[in-house]
């Protein structure tokens, strides 16, 4: 039976039911066959972004680890704020034959209704995957034009393209401009790099956060080269000395960090920089999360596991994603995923009534 997408809140009580009525076979039965079988491997952003290249890279290199070596083919689910991918999976038969390449934003989804709450802990969690860091770019033409990027901070307003209203890099990008006293316009339901960049392109916004594979692929030799945008600094996870990520393929882009330090004059402090932290910390390490239905059989899941710990160590993976990327990915086990989705579930008050202000904001 389809699980009703929008009453989440029995989510948890069915899978366990499910299991129950089965006698334990869930968790005792043997791996699937999937010889001869298609395994569709569902993201849930428009095609041709960086979640679909990179989903494909990810897709040629699994079915070579997966137990039986089935066909792979990626699929994009998209709608709904990233709904209706997660759904789509949420909902498939257990079957071995559905796989979730999810852009989760599990950091801003904690923000919902309880009824409305996703479930991510329900998922077979198998693992996740950080890509790059992203690149805040700006069209030159913006107010009365700019000739540098310290100019970004003199401007009084910028239009700025997101995926929904709830993305994590859209939520850092309004509490920078925030702290540099810069006033913003959100345009939201341009789910991927291809329709931020359309939009871009007909004037419907100034700026947008890309993906490094975007800037790699086309924003680097294409409009930033001809002075048509302008890199401004750029976001990513924590490093182990409690810094922000220096992507390497963005070479002479500050991170937000660096660039309002130098724009204000002090260090950024206050709830503002704390949200823009805590969306480095929690979410930037992983930009999907790898799962499989609600109720999996548990030999299946191990298999899955251990195979997608094959595949993304795999040479011929590390190229084909570090040339998608701009950088080497950063691969997280199912045990360090689980744990980040329990993290984020007990995220403070303080940080969600941030995240809440910032929304209304951006949705007016």
């Amino acid at each position: 039976m389809k699980l009703n997408a929008i009453i989440r809140s029995g989510m948890a009580a069915v899978s366990v039911a499910a299991i129950m009525l089965a006698g334990g076979v869930a968790a005792k039965a043997d791996p699937i066959d999937l010889e001869g079988e298609t395994v569709t491997l569902v993201h849930n952003v428009a095609p041709g972004g960086a979640t679909a290249i990179s989903a494909q890279v990810l897709a040629d290199a699994w079915s070579k680890t997966m137990a039986d070596h089935p066909t792979m083919v990626v699929q994009s689910v998209s709608g709904g704020a990233l709904t209706k991918g997660i759904d789509y999976v949420m909902d498939a038969r257990p079957d071995g034959k559905t796989l979730g390449y999810l852009a989760w934003q599990g950091t801003t989804r904690i923000l919902d209704p309880e009824v409305l709450q996703i479930p991510f802990q329900d998922f077979g969690v198998i693992g996740g995957i950080g890509g790059s860091n992203f690149l805040f770019h700006v069209r030159t033409d913006v107010g009365g034009g700019i000739e540098d990027r310290d100019d970004l901070a003199n401007l009084d307003g910028v239009t700025v393209g997101v995926y929904s209203p709830r993305m994590t890099q859209g939520m850092q990008t309004a509490a920078a401009l925030d702290l540099l006293g810069v006033d913003w316009t959100f345009v939201s339901g341009m789910l991927g790099d291809g329709p931020l960049y359309a939009a871009m392109q007909r004037g419907e916004i100034d700026a947008y956060p890309a993906t490094t594979s975007q800037y790699i692929s086309e924003l680097g030799d294409g409009p930033i080269a001809s002075g048509e945008t302008m890199a401004i600094w750029q976001t990513g996870p924590i490093e182990a000395d409690g810094s922000m990520k220096l992507d390497p393929a963005l070479e002479g882009v500050p991170t937000v960090g660096e660039y309002i330090e130098k724009a204000t004059g002090k260090a950024p402090e206050g709830p503002l920089w704390d949200l823009i932290m805590y969306h480095a910390q929690s979410s930037a390490p992983v930009n999907w999360i790898i799962v499989a239905p609600p109720g999996t059989p548990q030999d299946h899941l191990d298999m899955l596991r251990t195979s997608f710990d094959e595949a993304t160590a795999s040479p011929d993976y590390l190229e084909a994603a570090t040339k998608v990327y701009g950088s080497p990915p950063n691969i997280v086990h199912w045990q360090e995923m689980t744990k980040i989705i329990n993290d984020v579930q007990n995220t403070s008050e303080d940080i969600k009534d941030t995240m809440r202000q910032l929304v209304e904001r951006i949705e007016q």
